[in-house]
């Protein structure tokens, strides 16, 4: 004889809230690290956290070096016209830091600044303290390099003077 109705409606509900909670993460290591190792050569992962709206990681920095793959801008001009096209830009001009890049990067393309800067806020709720240490140090470096992702809302920041990377990601 089977189960009861109620056993196999339970098992069912059960298997619908693991389902639905594991589908919450906002994104795996995995997938991060994917995307990044396109962007930079990064080493070991010093930390990573997701949840539901935020995805952050902190990851070693193998040498300064911006892959081939991303296209890199010299101004924030430039970055604000190859997000237009393409999905992904790091955004390397020795007067700005990063924090500057992002305002700057509002005033070109609001859509693309804001939800940079939102991806950055969001992903605070998933950094533990020394990422979130790293995120705020590399913000102001003036060497540190802003690279955004905006098909994925990754903002991640290249701080070669402490060999980290660090990125961050917001709700979709």
């Amino acid at each position: 004889m089977g189960a009861p109705a109620s056993y196999h409606g339970a098992s069912v509900l059960l298997c619908l809230a693991v389902l639905s909670l594991t589908a919450c993460k906002r994104s795996s290591e995995a997938d991060m690290r994917d995307v990044l190792q396109g962007w930079a050569p990064i080493g070991e992962t010093i930390s990573f956290a997701a949840e539901r709206g935020c995805a952050a990681g902190l990851f070693e920095l193998v040498d300064g070096r911006i892959a081939s793959k991303m296209r890199v801008a010299d101004s924030v001009r430039e970055a604000a016209m190859v997000l237009r096209g393409q999905g992904a830009v790091a955004i390397d001009d020795v007067r700005l830091s990063p924090e500057d890049a992002i305002e700057a990067l509002i005033e070109a393309d609001r859509a693309a600044g804001m939800g940079m800067r939102m991806a950055g806020l969001e992903a605070r709720a998933c950094m533990d303290d020394e990422t979130q240490g790293a995120f705020g140090a590399a913000l102001v470096a003036p060497r540190a390099v802003l690279m955004v992702g905006r098909d994925q809302r990754i903002l991640a920041l290249m701080d070669v003077d402490a060999g980290v990377l660090i990125a961050a990601m917001g709700a979709k």
